[in-house]
């Protein structure tokens, strides 16, 4: 059976750890106290205290292990560096990668920043009208839609990352988010489109930029090139696109009006709403491959050719997986009151 130490040492240890000592401090104050025993006792009267290691205990209180937990939740500490700063200034001498196995004991984990577009309380009034009008929609519904857009494929990497920390039970924060707006250059811009049966043909916008009437020619060939080969009939889908003015322009409502498109799908996309359309994982998945070439293209030619091989590689699982979430995508807007999601 374990001898108890007297009352007045088992105080005295009580207060040392409270006071936040290390175990060889505590054990060079208290004559003849083993290691295993100040162990024994730390669990005794802390046992919600925070293991940084085997064998040794948080330097830090459990009130302000608290404040800590509160402050990064809410983003009053937005990452390890603010956490480890402020622990600095209050008197805490942790190392870095103490604070990083802190955090991560508490539950948090580093994820890197997504990129989000800013929304006013109109964007999100319409992304949930948007959801709970389509939330109830079929497989079949969806299977019918034929998903657009247009990105930018830069010949050079991000140049880094921006993380976060959170815990995985965490709702998504304001400061999980990179917001963005639309602009920016790039080095080759890409029209394409995805179907329940796979991807469509890829259209490379060789000047960068769209007008009204490049917009038309490419529905004109590009697009109902795509729709050929898969046998659909204009009449018998739902195009989406965005809202871009050359989407919406009097030439592209005509130009729809006399194919037979359902334009009532093909105008009410919501603005900001890149999480809910499917194409953008595709976009993401084409990225990372084109990422993993050990050597830069030459030029934009040489990147196209590269677009065009690996855009070939994206299966009907592939868009039929990303295709099948939308449910998912409109209850996610729904939970989040028109926020953002995690798609």
């Amino acid at each position: 059976m374990t001898q108890k130490l007297p009352v007045d040492v088992q105080n005295n240890i009580k207060s040392l750890l409270a006071a936040g000592l290390t175990y060889s401090a505590i054990l060079s104050r208290v004559p003849g106290l083993k290691k295993s025993t100040l162990s024994r006792y730390s669990k005794k009267f802390f046992p919600e205290r925070v293991v940084l290691a085997p064998g040794r205990k948080s330097i830090c209180s459990d009130t302000t292990m608290s404040y800590i937990r509160k402050q990064v939740i809410s983003g009053g500490l937005k990452s390890a560096k603010d956490v480890h700063r402020y622990l600095d200034d209050t008197g805490h001498k942790m190392t870095y990668s103490a604070t990083l196995k802190m955090l991560k004991n508490m539950g948090f984990n580093a994820r890197i920043k997504k990129a989000k577009p800013l929304l006013s309380k109109r964007h999100m009034k319409l992304r949930l009208e948007w959801a709970m009008s389509h939330i109830n929609w079929t497989s079949d519904d969806w299977r019918r839609m034929v998903f657009s857009d247009e990105t930018k494929i830069n010949r050079f990497s991000s140049d880094g990352c921006k993380w976060y920390w959170s815990r995985k039970e965490d709702s998504l924060k304001p400061h999980h988010l990179d917001l963005t707006v639309k602009g920016g250059g790039g080095s080759l811009m890409m029209w394409g489109c995805i179907t329940y049966d796979g991807p469509g043909y890829a259209c490379w916008i060789h000047d960068g930029t769209m007008k009204a009437t490049d917009y038309v020619n490419i529905l004109e060939t590009t697009m109902m090139d795509s729709l050929k080969y898969y046998e659909y009939k204009p009449e018998d889908i739902y195009f989406q696109q965005d809202n871009d003015p050359k989407h919406t322009s009097k030439l592209a409502k005509q130009w729809f009006k006399d194919k037979g498109f359902d334009t009532e799908h093909t105008y009410s996309w919501p603005a900001q709403s890149p999480d809910l359309n499917p194409i953008e994982h595709v976009w993401h998945h084409l990225k990372l491959k084109l990422s993993a070439y050990k050597d830069k293209p030459a030029g934009v030619h040489e990147l196209w050719e590269r677009v065009e091989k690996e855009w070939s590689t994206i299966t009907r699982d592939d868009c039929r997986r990303y295709i099948n979430s939308m449910p998912a995508r409109c209850q996610a807007v729904i939970d989040a009151k028109g926020g953002h999601t995690r798609y």
